[in-house]
């Protein structure tokens, strides 16, 4: 298994190298407004004292997405045309592996506008004049799956993402087949058995790892060819 440690390994440093690099931008902005004379906000000030991770919250995400007037006013035709109606809004968080839902609680019409104009990214949709459920991917597995999530193979060479045990056949998502003979031979001894019997997946950079791995040895289906497998 020393390829997944490897690659781990590898996108953690890149990870300090890229905090490093930004730390260091973020410091000659600093000095060069100071010479200047110019004024630090608060925000550039704080992003002295924290840790890049905080950083993100800081200046907020950026995101280039807009939702129109238009869509905000559909939606909320669909609501009725009260405004101090209130209407239940549900937050459905979709992750790479796992869901999660969290009610928001009840809001008038002008604080469901700005909860939209706000999140552009998450996808709406009115269910009934009662309840709005908003939508938002989140590029990570969720809390469950970090703690019971499996990567394995099946009977007939589908690579599988796993909710439990892959004995208990709870399958997520299927990934590719793959080649069975070919990563036999070509992986070091007790790879394959590994894969079988389930590899545990705690975090996103070990299922990143794992599928990047074992994608040099899936089944184009176009062909029925080995991509990078030999």
């Amino acid at each position: 298994m020393n390829t997944f440690n490897f690659k781990k390994q590898f996108k953690r440093r890149w990870r300090r190298w890229k905090r490093t690099l930004w730390m260091t931008a973020a410091l000659v902005a600093v000095a060069i407004l100071a010479y200047s004379g110019l004024p630090i906000s608060s925000s550039i000030e704080r992003l002295l004292t924290t840790n890049f991770s905080e950083a993100v919250s800081v200046m907020g995400p950026a995101t280039s997405e807009q939702r129109s007037e238009q869509e905000i006013q559909t939606l909320m035709e669909q609501l009725g045309s009260d405004p101090d109606r209130l209407t239940s809004v549900v937050l459905e968080t979709q992750y790479i592996c796992g869901v999660e839902t969290e009610q928001l609680g009840k809001m008038a019409i002008p604080q469901l506008k700005m909860l939209l104009v706000q999140h552009p990214d998450w996808d709406a949709q009115v269910e009934s004049a009662e309840v709005l459920r908003i939508k938002q991917h989140v590029d990570d597995l969720s809390s469950l799956c970090k703690e019971q999530a499996y990567i394995s193979i099946d009977a007939v060479g589908n690579l599988n993402l796993y909710e439990g045990r892959p004995e208990e056949e709870k399958v997520i998502r299927t990934f590719f087949q793959m080649d069975v003979g070919t990563l036999e031979t070509s992986l070091p001894e007790g790879v394959l058995e590994q894969l079988q019997q389930g590899i545990r997946i705690q975090d996103k950079d070990e299922y990143d790892s794992v599928i990047s791995t074992f994608s040099d040895y899936a089944v184009d289906e176009a062909n029925k060819e080995i991509r990078n497998g030999g």
